[in-house]
Protein backbone atom coordinates (compact mmCIF):
# COMPACT_ATOMS: atom_id res chain seq x y z
CA UNK A 1 0.00 0.00 0.00
CA UNK A 2 2.91 2.16 0.61
CA UNK A 3 4.38 1.84 -2.56
CA UNK A 4 0.77 1.91 -4.00
CA UNK A 5 0.45 5.22 -2.79
CA UNK A 6 4.00 6.84 -3.37
CA UNK A 7 3.64 5.67 -7.45
CA UNK A 8 -0.27 7.66 -7.21
CA UNK A 9 1.24 10.55 -5.83
CA UNK A 10 4.52 11.15 -8.41
CA UNK A 11 2.21 10.34 -10.44
CA UNK A 12 -0.49 13.10 -10.00
CA UNK A 13 2.57 15.14 -8.90
CA UNK A 14 4.36 15.09 -12.79
CA UNK A 15 0.96 15.34 -14.38
CA UNK A 16 0.32 18.52 -12.66
CA UNK A 17 3.70 19.60 -13.67
CA UNK A 18 3.75 18.68 -17.25
CA UNK A 19 0.53 20.81 -16.91
CA UNK A 20 2.31 23.57 -16.12
CA UNK A 21 4.95 23.88 -18.40
CA UNK A 22 2.28 22.99 -21.46
CA UNK A 23 0.47 25.81 -20.49
CA UNK A 24 3.24 28.47 -20.18
CA UNK A 25 4.55 27.39 -23.24
CA UNK A 26 1.84 27.87 -24.95
CA UNK A 27 1.38 24.20 -25.97
CA UNK A 28 -2.15 24.07 -23.82
CA UNK A 29 -5.12 26.03 -22.28
CA UNK A 30 -5.48 25.00 -18.88
CA UNK A 31 -3.67 25.91 -16.46
CA UNK A 32 -2.65 24.31 -12.77
CA UNK A 33 -5.01 26.63 -11.25
CA UNK A 34 -7.85 24.60 -12.82
CA UNK A 35 -7.07 21.54 -11.08
CA UNK A 36 -6.77 23.18 -7.49
CA UNK A 37 -9.99 22.50 -5.61
CA UNK A 38 -9.40 25.49 -3.26
CA UNK A 39 -10.22 27.61 -6.32
CA UNK A 40 -14.10 26.44 -6.25
CA UNK A 41 -14.35 27.68 -2.72
CA UNK A 42 -12.49 31.04 -4.15
CA UNK A 43 -14.94 31.60 -6.50
CA UNK A 44 -18.28 30.63 -4.60
CA UNK A 45 -18.84 34.01 -3.83
CA UNK A 46 -18.64 35.73 -7.07
CA UNK A 47 -20.65 33.58 -8.91
CA UNK A 48 -23.10 33.62 -6.02
CA UNK A 49 -23.63 37.44 -6.09
CA UNK A 50 -22.53 38.14 -9.46
CA UNK A 51 -23.13 35.06 -11.42
CA UNK A 52 -19.68 34.67 -12.49
CA UNK A 53 -16.71 33.05 -11.84
CA UNK A 54 -13.54 34.61 -10.10
CA UNK A 55 -10.80 35.04 -12.57
CA UNK A 56 -9.40 31.97 -14.03
CA UNK A 57 -11.44 29.91 -11.91
CA UNK A 58 -14.13 27.70 -12.74
CA UNK A 59 -16.67 24.86 -13.35
CA UNK A 60 -13.89 22.11 -12.74
CA UNK A 61 -12.96 24.12 -9.42
CA UNK A 62 -16.09 24.12 -8.31
CA UNK A 63 -17.12 20.31 -9.11
CA UNK A 64 -13.44 19.51 -7.61
CA UNK A 65 -14.26 21.03 -4.05
CA UNK A 66 -17.41 19.47 -4.12
CA UNK A 67 -15.82 16.18 -4.35
CA UNK A 68 -13.05 17.00 -1.89
CA UNK A 69 -15.65 17.92 0.38
CA UNK A 70 -17.47 14.78 -0.42
CA UNK A 71 -14.72 12.85 -0.16
CA UNK A 72 -14.10 14.09 3.21
CA UNK A 73 -17.51 13.53 4.70
CA UNK A 74 -16.29 9.57 3.94
CA UNK A 75 -12.17 8.94 3.71
CA UNK A 76 -11.73 11.91 5.74
CA UNK A 77 -8.54 13.54 4.36
CA UNK A 78 -7.46 10.99 1.98
CA UNK A 79 -7.21 13.52 -0.80
CA UNK A 80 -4.34 15.34 1.00
CA UNK A 81 -2.50 12.13 1.73
CA UNK A 82 -2.90 10.50 -1.98
CA UNK A 83 -3.76 13.36 -4.39
CA UNK A 84 -2.63 16.55 -3.40
CA UNK A 85 0.80 17.44 -5.44
CA UNK A 86 1.93 19.83 -2.95
CA UNK A 87 1.22 17.80 0.27
CA UNK A 88 3.20 14.78 -1.30
CA UNK A 89 6.35 17.44 -2.19
CA UNK A 90 5.73 18.31 1.92
CA UNK A 91 5.85 14.82 3.00
CA UNK A 92 8.86 13.93 0.57
CA UNK A 93 10.29 17.13 2.03
CA UNK A 94 9.72 16.11 5.54
CA UNK A 95 10.88 13.08 4.71
CA UNK A 96 14.27 14.35 3.92
CA UNK A 97 14.54 16.21 6.55
CA UNK A 98 14.15 13.25 8.91
CA UNK A 99 17.40 11.42 7.28
CA UNK A 100 19.04 14.58 7.16
CA UNK A 101 18.31 15.19 11.21
CA UNK A 102 18.35 11.65 12.56
CA UNK A 103 15.11 11.96 13.75
CA UNK A 104 12.62 8.65 14.69
CA UNK A 105 9.83 10.09 14.05
CA UNK A 106 7.49 13.16 11.98
CA UNK A 107 7.45 15.68 15.39
CA UNK A 108 10.50 17.71 13.61
CA UNK A 109 13.53 18.65 14.84
CA UNK A 110 11.90 21.03 17.73
CA UNK A 111 9.08 18.96 19.32
CA UNK A 112 5.80 21.16 19.64
CA UNK A 113 3.73 20.57 22.60
CA UNK A 114 0.83 19.34 21.67
CA UNK A 115 -1.36 22.10 23.39
CA UNK A 116 0.51 24.33 21.16
CA UNK A 117 0.39 22.12 18.15
CA UNK A 118 -3.74 22.41 18.42
CA UNK A 119 -3.43 26.79 18.84
CA UNK A 120 -1.27 26.63 15.66
CA UNK A 121 -3.56 24.42 13.36
CA UNK A 122 -6.48 26.74 14.44
CA UNK A 123 -5.38 29.62 14.59
CA UNK A 124 -2.66 30.05 11.63
CA UNK A 125 -4.60 28.06 9.68
CA UNK A 126 -8.28 30.08 9.73
CA UNK A 127 -6.19 33.55 9.95
CA UNK A 128 -4.78 32.44 6.35
CA UNK A 129 -8.06 31.15 4.89
CA UNK A 130 -9.92 34.17 6.35
CA UNK A 131 -7.69 36.30 5.03
CA UNK A 132 -7.13 34.38 1.24
CA UNK A 133 -10.92 34.59 0.52
CA UNK A 134 -11.89 37.98 1.81
CA UNK A 135 -9.20 39.43 -0.09
CA UNK A 136 -10.57 37.46 -3.22
CA UNK A 137 -14.04 38.16 -2.91
CA UNK A 138 -13.52 41.54 -2.36
CA UNK A 139 -11.25 42.21 -5.54
CA UNK A 140 -12.52 39.30 -7.73
CA UNK A 141 -9.19 37.88 -8.51
CA UNK A 142 -6.81 35.28 -7.13
CA UNK A 143 -4.88 37.52 -5.37
CA UNK A 144 -2.90 34.62 -3.43
CA UNK A 145 -1.14 33.52 -6.64
CA UNK A 146 2.16 34.87 -6.11
CA UNK A 147 2.10 33.48 -2.31
CA UNK A 148 0.49 30.10 -3.29
CA UNK A 149 3.25 27.57 -3.09
CA UNK A 150 1.32 25.28 -5.19
CA UNK A 151 1.09 27.85 -7.65
CA UNK A 152 4.76 28.82 -7.93
CA UNK A 153 6.09 25.81 -7.63
CA UNK A 154 3.87 23.65 -10.92
CA UNK A 155 2.85 26.98 -12.78
CA UNK A 156 5.83 26.94 -14.41
CA UNK A 157 6.84 30.90 -13.31
CA UNK A 158 3.12 31.77 -14.09
CA UNK A 159 0.92 34.91 -13.49
CA UNK A 160 1.93 36.65 -10.75
CA UNK A 161 4.86 34.81 -9.59
CA UNK A 162 7.55 36.84 -9.01
CA UNK A 163 11.15 36.22 -7.28
CA UNK A 164 9.87 37.13 -3.82
CA UNK A 165 7.61 34.31 -4.47
CA UNK A 166 10.35 32.04 -5.16
CA UNK A 167 11.79 32.93 -1.74
CA UNK A 168 8.08 32.12 -0.05
CA UNK A 169 8.55 28.70 -1.42
CA UNK A 170 11.95 28.18 -0.70
CA UNK A 171 11.38 29.26 2.67
CA UNK A 172 8.18 27.07 3.00
CA UNK A 173 10.55 24.13 2.01
CA UNK A 174 13.38 24.75 4.36
CA UNK A 175 10.49 24.50 7.35
CA UNK A 176 9.54 21.37 6.10
CA UNK A 177 13.00 20.22 6.42
CA UNK A 178 12.60 21.24 10.55
CA UNK A 179 9.07 20.84 10.61
CA UNK A 180 7.98 18.20 8.73
CA UNK A 181 4.46 19.13 6.95
CA UNK A 182 4.80 22.35 8.42
CA UNK A 183 2.74 23.98 5.61
CA UNK A 184 -0.11 21.28 5.38
CA UNK A 185 -0.40 20.95 9.20
CA UNK A 186 -0.36 25.18 10.19
CA UNK A 187 -1.21 27.54 6.87
CA UNK A 188 -3.53 25.71 4.38
CA UNK A 189 -6.33 26.52 3.40
CA UNK A 190 -7.87 23.63 2.12
CA UNK A 191 -6.80 21.95 4.82
CA UNK A 192 -8.18 24.18 7.28
CA UNK A 193 -11.96 23.79 5.30
CA UNK A 194 -11.71 19.50 5.14
CA UNK A 195 -11.23 19.69 9.02
CA UNK A 196 -13.76 19.70 11.04
CA UNK A 197 -15.37 17.42 7.77
CA UNK A 198 -12.33 15.00 8.04
CA UNK A 199 -13.20 14.71 12.05
CA UNK A 200 -16.59 13.51 11.05
CA UNK A 201 -15.73 10.82 8.42
CA UNK A 202 -16.97 8.10 8.22
CA UNK A 203 -13.78 5.91 7.88
CA UNK A 204 -11.57 5.74 10.48
CA UNK A 205 -8.55 3.81 11.75
CA UNK A 206 -8.95 1.23 14.84
CA UNK A 207 -6.80 -0.32 17.07
CA UNK A 208 -6.92 -3.72 17.97
CA UNK A 209 -5.97 -3.68 22.21
CA UNK A 210 -6.11 -8.08 22.15
CA UNK A 211 -3.38 -7.29 18.94
CA UNK A 212 -1.17 -4.13 19.70
CA UNK A 213 2.36 -4.75 21.16
CA UNK A 214 2.53 -0.95 22.31
CA UNK A 215 5.55 -0.42 19.90
CA UNK A 216 5.17 2.74 18.97
CA UNK A 217 5.86 1.91 15.55
CA UNK A 218 2.67 3.65 14.18
CA UNK A 219 2.97 6.93 15.84
CA UNK A 220 6.90 6.75 14.27
CA UNK A 221 5.35 6.76 11.09
CA UNK A 222 2.51 9.03 10.67
CA UNK A 223 3.33 12.14 8.81
CA UNK A 224 0.83 13.88 10.95
CA UNK A 225 2.86 13.44 13.70
CA UNK A 226 -0.96 11.57 15.51
CA UNK A 227 -1.39 10.06 18.32
CA UNK A 228 -2.21 6.04 16.64
CA UNK A 229 -1.32 3.83 19.33
CA UNK A 230 -2.67 5.59 22.36
CA UNK A 231 -6.85 5.87 21.35
CA UNK A 232 -8.98 2.70 20.19
CA UNK A 233 -9.65 4.63 17.23
CA UNK A 234 -8.24 7.85 14.96
CA UNK A 235 -10.49 10.08 15.29
CA UNK A 236 -8.66 13.39 14.39
CA UNK A 237 -9.39 15.59 11.96
CA UNK A 238 -5.55 15.65 10.83
CA UNK A 239 -5.83 11.89 9.25
CA UNK A 240 -4.94 11.44 5.85
CA UNK A 241 -5.27 7.55 5.47
CA UNK A 242 -2.03 7.33 4.00
CA UNK A 243 -1.73 4.21 5.59
CA UNK A 244 1.68 4.82 6.77
CA UNK A 245 0.44 3.74 10.04
CA UNK A 246 -0.44 -0.22 9.29
CA UNK A 247 2.55 -0.34 6.84
CA UNK A 248 4.56 0.13 9.97
CA UNK A 249 2.88 -1.97 12.32
CA UNK A 250 4.22 -5.13 12.96
CA UNK A 251 1.71 -7.29 14.20
CA UNK A 252 -1.08 -8.18 11.84
CA UNK A 253 -4.51 -7.20 12.86
CA UNK A 254 -3.50 -4.56 15.24
CA UNK A 255 -4.73 -1.54 13.33
CA UNK A 256 -7.48 -1.70 10.46
CA UNK A 257 -9.88 0.52 8.77
CA UNK A 258 -13.39 0.30 9.27
CA UNK A 259 -16.81 2.31 8.23
CA UNK A 260 -18.42 3.64 11.13
CA UNK A 261 -21.77 2.61 11.07
CA UNK A 262 -21.27 0.25 8.32
CA UNK A 263 -22.73 -3.36 10.33
CA UNK A 264 -20.68 -2.15 13.53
Amino acid sequence: MRRLRFLFQAGVTIAVAIAGVCFAMGWARTSVETYCPFGGLETAYALLARKRFTCAAGELNLALFVAVVGLALIARKAFCGWACPLGAVFEWTGRLGRRLFKRATFQGLWRIPPRVDAALKILLRTAVTATILAATWATGELVFRGYDPYYVLFSAHGHDVRIWSYGILGTLLALGLLVPMAWCRYLCPLGAVLWPLSAVGRMRLERSEEACTGCGACDRACPQALDVSGPLQVRSGECTLCLECTGACPTPGALSLHLSGAGR
